[in-house]
């Protein structure tokens, strides 16, 4: 993948999780958070500050905010701010978040356009969403959910355009082990042998390892189950399984070890997590 344009919009899947407007104070404040799904803010007011990536972002009235999906971010308010916000996350065919595969700025000067695109995508969802304008389980009429989602595409393209480089991971992930992520992907849920994998690859268990770790610089067995936890995760913000069931749909049979494994992984517990992201 030499650059973004190798991509194909067509498969492209967006889903959004959350929308909404909030005015918050100095109780705004979560360190080492990482959401399940990329975040956009746009600050009408008052000042945030936002972590992450290696940097301290501190914005005022007029910026627009992208915070990539799975990034541990540091979020703060020193004293008040209000801002606009959407959830969503933009997949491609193996899985992987458009922007966790594409390096681009972060922060960019809101156009008039982007306050017009906010206000109508709360117009839009903000009588069907719940509290905090999440939108898990509620059921959007074709109308709504079309032009929602045209506004998301639209935010993000802002954020798209000033796309610079592929990440080095964004290169191993869709170039040669494009398929065997995909697969990954979309068998969460069963059994993943290492020899199945090597198998869909046409090289031999070894050989298959010590590769995907040159390149990805993790072993399969590891990738694995950051992969199932990236889906938990995404499954305790969006939809109100109790963490059995959410251990069952990526694959995990014992809640003991789901949450051990959650744990050693993301640095805290399932249920803490799930009410961090509530409160955030």
């Amino acid at each position: 993948m030499k650059n973004s344009e190798q991509l194909h919009v067509e498969s492209l899947r967006l889903s959004i999780y959350e929308a909404g407007y909030s005015r918050l104070s100095r109780e705004w404040n979560y360190p080492r958070l990482s959401s399940p799904f990329s975040r956009i803010y746009l600050i009408e007011e008052g000042e945030a500050v936002i972590r992450h990536s290696g940097k301290e972002h501190r914005l005022t009235a007029g910026d627009l905010h992208l915070v990539p999906c799975y990034v541990t971010a540091d979020y703060r308010c020193p004293e008040v701010h209000a801002q606009f916000f959407a959830g969503f996350t933009l997949r491609t065919e193996t899985g992987s978040d458009l922007f966790s595969l594409l390096r681009c700025h972060s922060t960019l000067a809101a156009s008039e356009v982007n306050y017009t695109q906010f206000r109508r995508l709360i117009e839009l969802l903000e009588p069907l969403a719940k509290s905090y304008g999440r939108l898990s389980g509620v059921e959007v009429p074709l109308a709504v959910n079309i032009e929602a989602r045209g506004i998301v595409l639209q935010l993000a393209s802002a954020f798209l355009r000033s796309v610079h480089e592929p990440s080095e991971e964004g290169i191993g992930l869709e170039g040669r082990f494009a398929p065997i992520l995909q697969y990954i992907n979309e068998n969460l849920r069963r059994e993943i042998s290492l020899e199945t994998l090597a198998e869909l690859a046409g090289l031999t268990p070894t050989y298959f390892s010590d590769l995907f770790f040159k390149v990805m610089d993790v072993r399969p067995v590891e990738f694995i189950n950051r992969k199932r936890i990236e889906r938990a995760q995404l499954l305790l913000g969006s939809t109100d399984l109790n963490i059995q069931e959410v251990a069952s749909e990526v694959g995990i049979n014992s809640s003991a070890y789901f949450s051990r494994l959650f744990n050693r992984i993301t640095g805290t517990s399932p249920r803490y997590y799930r009410k961090m992201l509530n409160d955030v």
